[in-house]
Order: structure tokens, then sequence, then C-alpha cells
């Protein structure tokens, strides 16, 4: 099994990461605030962005590479990553761009991939 999507998934994902990593440090450096935030509103934002991808990402990957090993759909397989990842990337921006409707739109296209997996494991697999 060569796992292409999770491939292509992840590595998309690990250069988002990456980004997001940078810009957390960057803004840390140039607030000149080494450990936590201090109330600086733009490093608590990076700081965040930054959070919230750790926080959700690794989970979702595993549970699509176990979905592609077990040969699952591959429309809903890019269906579901594409939804995550344009997720992620709201979120992200609405923490940038201080636009609390990207944010909502960012956690519900988390959480729906999130839920769509759940039922697809549940129903197809248990």
């Amino acid at each position: 099994m060569e796992l292409k999507l999770s491939i292509i998934f992840t590595t998309i994902l690990l250069i988002f990461f990456l980004c997001l990593s940078v810009h957390a440090a960057m803004t840390r450096r140039k607030s000149k605030i080494p450990l936590g935030e201090e109330k600086n509103e733009n490093l608590i934002r990076a700081v965040r962005a930054h959070g919230n991808f750790l926080e959700y990402t690794p989970l979702f990957i595993i549970s699509f590479i176990m979905l592609e090993f077990l040969v699952a759909d591959t429309k809903y397989l890019i269906g579901v990553a594409a939804f995550f990842l344009l997720g992620r990337f709201f979120h992200a921006y609405s923490m940038f761009a201080k636009k609390g409707l990207f944010r909502m739109l960012g956690m519900m296209l988390t959480f729906i991939p999130y839920i769509g997996n759940i039922a697809y494991l549940v129903v197809n697999y248990i």
C-alpha cells in the first residue's frame, strides 16, 4: 500500500505548519517577548493559530492514513482532505485578519471532516 494521498496531504500540512511556526517565531522575536505573550495581541494570535493547528491536525492525519490504508473511497479522501485543509487555512487567516466569520468557517470545516472520518470508520469498519 503506497498511501499516496496521505503522503501528499501530510506534506501540504507540514508546509503549512512550518509557515505558522516561522510566523509565530518571527512575531515573538519582533515583539521581544521570549516567553509567554505579555498581552501582545499579535503574538497571542500567532501562537494560537500555531497551537490550534497542532491541536487538531495530528489526529486527523492519523484517521486519514487509517482510511486510506483501509482502502476508503478516493473521492471521499480527496474531499475530506480539501475540506480539512480549507478549514485550517480559514482558521489561521481569521487569527491574523481578525475576521470572526472565517474563524467560525474554519472550525466548521475542521469539525465536519473529523465527524465524517469517525462516521466512515464506524459504518464501514466497526
